[in-house]
């Protein structure tokens, strides 16, 4: 199947590594069929890039590499959709944006891309988890040692104002 980007071009890719997204992604519900390629010699980052509208297209990660302990929680109706009995057989990645400096990329944790590699069905989820934020950075501030999750570095929000 050839696949036509406004970033790359032209390009083929097997047909049966089409996504079905029934529902779309946020604010691209028209776009209901996405590729996954690899954007980085490393394979870390990926695109999810619509087979619908040229333009439209994420750079993703799996969401274990950013936040080891990340936990995207679905309810039945969620795996019914992506065909799956658990968790275990689902990838959960991130859409990340990445500016003009990458060390100020982030991660979107509300909205995470959840697919079934095997069945070739996924959903963008729509979170609710007050430790989580749009704008996830990825990498740590130079200020700091270590990168702090944003539930760790609220609670320290807090913590300063009592």
């Amino acid at each position: 199947m050839k696949v036509v980007t406004s970033r790359f071009g032209e390009i083929e890719v097997p047909d049966d590594s089409v996504i079905n997204f029934p529902e779309g992604v946020v604010g691209f519900k028209e776009c209901n069929k996405f590729v996954i390629f690899d954007c980085s010699d490393d394979g870390v980052f990926k695109w999810l890039q619509s087979c619908d509208k040229d333009d439209v297209a994420f750079v993703i990660c799996e969401a274990s590499m950013i936040v080891p302990e990340y936990q995207a929680i679905l309810g039945q109706k969620e795996l019914d959709a992506l065909q799956a009995k658990d968790l275990s057989e689902l990838v959960t990645c991130l859409i990340l944006c990445i500016p003009e400096d990458p060390k100020e990329m982030t991660a979107n944790l509300l909205g995470p891309i959840v697919f079934n590699a095997e069945k070739r069905v996924g959903m963008q989820m729509v979170l609710i988890n007050p430790g989580y934020s749009t704008q996830y950075k990825v990498f740590a501030d130079p200020d700091n040692d270590s990168k702090k999750s944003d539930k760790s570095a609220k609670k320290e929000d807090n913590n300063a104002r009592s």
